[in-house]
């Protein structure tokens, strides 16, 4: 038995340092080498020290103790990094929204109204869009996949009504040259943004301009004062990124995790939340979507991609959801012409 709960703390050991030494060794390219040739030299010679340490005090948890101090040092610092909100951003990142409420008006200024050309050449718009909460009638989540089924990223679409609907989408800030990279999202190396948009600039940049991805619409099912309550944590999120900026992580702090730790009082962990590729299955498992069809069929029906690039202009969001499912006509609205009433360009 002794021998058994021995060899069970050495393969504890061995693997913990394993992890350990992984992941010190992607913060010291990243963070420290920032991606550099050098970083290969900081990589080699932390993975050096390991081994001598281990080669030199041949009693596991004694090495043990001695990496996990150095670790422990090297932590003070990686958590010492600021997030910023100065940087060189994209174009399309670079304009924080901001949410003013006066009573029952919201004012969102900057909400973004891209036009693209490609993913690449577009020109940003920004505009400042008001909207009476007392209006805020419905919910819509977007669920864009991109290739695996484990991955997804979800956008809530706030319906207003004869006001319009606006989206949120909580991604990745990119820096003028980054793309999304897993690995280099676990570290200091990007903030996050709540990017405030109009909803074929949500949809269309997706279906049109980005290549193998899905995208899909449902409807919420969801009481009015719960709705507007999810709006109103949204509304504190924005703003508080403008004085306080926050470090994006592709495990604790993405697209999905964001929403869970905003609602953690309102909803049940699931592992979904962190495979997000399931998330779509795990709102109709909670009843928060249709249930008059099967998901299987709910989802085959709800896919937008050809639907948005041929809807009109002037009544993108009806057009599409007339076709889909779980939406019928009490649903739907005209909605006002860009420059009139709600909408104000920004200069």
């Amino acid at each position: 038995m002794d021998v058994a709960i021995q060899a069970f703390s050495t393969t504890t050991i061995y693997a913990l340092t394993l992890a350990i030494t992984a992941w010190t060794a992607g913060a010291l390219y990243y963070d420290v080498g920032r991606e550099s040739k050098f970083s290969w030299l900081f990589i080699f010679a932390w993975a050096t020290f390991v081994v001598t340490v281990y080669t030199m005090w041949q009693t596991p948890w004694k090495a043990f103790a001695i990496v996990l101090t150095i670790f422990g040092l090297f932590l003070i610092w990686w958590f010492s990094q600021k997030p910023s909100n100065e940087r060189n951003w994209q174009p399309n990142a670079a304009i924080l929204a901001q949410a003013i409420i006066d009573g029952d008006s919201v004012t969102i200024e900057n909400v973004r109204n891209t036009e693209y050309r490609s993913l690449e050449d577009y020109t940003p718009r920004h505009e400042i869009r008001t909207y009476p909460l007392s209006q805020l009638q419905g919910l819509d989540t977007l669920v864009c996949h991109w290739g695996s089924p484990w991955v997804s990223h979800p956008i809530f679409v706030f319906d207003f009504g004869l006001h319009g609907r606006i989206c949120i989408s909580i991604e990745v800030r990119y820096r003028i040259g980054q793309k999304y990279n897993l690995l280099r999202s676990l570290y200091r190396q990007q903030e996050i943004i709540y990017v405030v948009c109009d909803e074929r600039d949500a949809i269309l940049r997706r279906t049109k301009y980005a290549t193998q991805e899905d995208v899909y619409l449902y409807r919420v099912e969801a009481s009015k004062d719960e709705i507007k309550e999810v709006f109103l944590e949204y509304c504190e999120r924005i703003n508080n990124l403008v004085d306080s900026p926050r470090w994006y992580n592709g495990v604790t702090t993405n697209c999905t995790t964001s929403i869970y730790t905003q609602r953690k009082n309102h909803m049940v962990w699931d592992w979904r939340l962190l495979f997000n590729g399931r998330l779509d299955q795990m709102l109709y498992d909670r009843k928060r979507l249709d249930q008059s069809r099967p998901f299987k069929i709910l989802k085959q029906q709800s896919r937008v991609n050809d639907i948005a690039n041929r809807a009109s202009f002037n009544d993108f969001g009806d057009s599409i959801r007339s076709q889909l499912a779980g939406y019928n006509r009490g649903n739907l609205h005209e909605l006002p012409s860009i420059g009139k009433g709600n909408r104000e360009s920004n200069p």
